[in-house]
């Protein structure tokens, strides 16, 4: 199955492709410099094809290469040279380590349904949610599972994240302490997405 590539795919009303934007707007910001770079035809689709390629796999939204030419229109005016695609899709990309942000992730997924994880940043939590706790139990940053987190981590990083939810704290079980079994059983109720009967049997 081909991979759906937003950056070569058409988008808007206007049915423009993405990428050729980019090539454009890269073009109004250096002028003759940017296009001289470009002997022909052919290797302007090149550019095209590995910046497509490079932004897909890294996870850059459209939002966060806009911000990239914010800074770039300011760099302009110091007479800095253009940027590689390698230097373009690296000034995109979050502030926010994708690999240590998984690994804190895969980390406090465990805790959460004790009500004990701790997370550094709302977004790193929110793209653990998109994810999903349950597999990144058994993730592991290479791969697919590697792609699917720098996605999600990314989304959350370039729009607006809620903040984190207040874990209420499970009730410790104490043998013979009918009330706080209770209470620990409706709460792992509740996270399976059951109901406890009122007229469970504590034994």
């Amino acid at each position: 199955m081909a991979v759906k590539n937003a950056w070569t795919r058409p988008a808007g009303t206007d049915g423009y492709i993405p990428v050729n934007v980019l090539w454009q707007r890269m073009a109004a910001l250096y002028g003759a410099e940017w296009r001289a770079m470009f002997a022909d035809e052919a290797a302007k689709l090149a550019w095209q094809e590995e910046a497509a390629a490079m932004l897909y796999g890294r996870g850059v939204s459209f939002n966060m290469i806009k911000q990239a030419l914010e800074v770039l229109r300011n760099r302009v005016k110091s007479g800095d040279k253009p940027p590689s695609v390698t230097e373009l899709v690296e000034l995109a990309m979050p502030s926010i380590d994708a690999e240590s942000s998984f690994a804190e992730a895969k980390k406090q997924s465990a805790l959460v349904q004790h009500g004990r994880a701790e997370w550094s940043d709302p977004a790193v939590y929110w793209a653990a949610v998109d994810f999903g706790f349950s597999r990144l139990t058994t993730a592991q940053f290479r791969g697919r599972d590697k792609a699917d987190w720098v996605r999600a981590l990314a989304r959350r990083l370039s729009g607006q994240c809620p903040g984190i939810p207040v874990a209420e704290p499970v009730p410790e079980y104490q043998r013979g302490d009918v009330a706080v079994a209770r209470a620990s059983l409706a709460n792992l109720a509740e996270m399976l997405g059951k109901k406890v009967g009122s007229k469970a049997v504590m034994r």
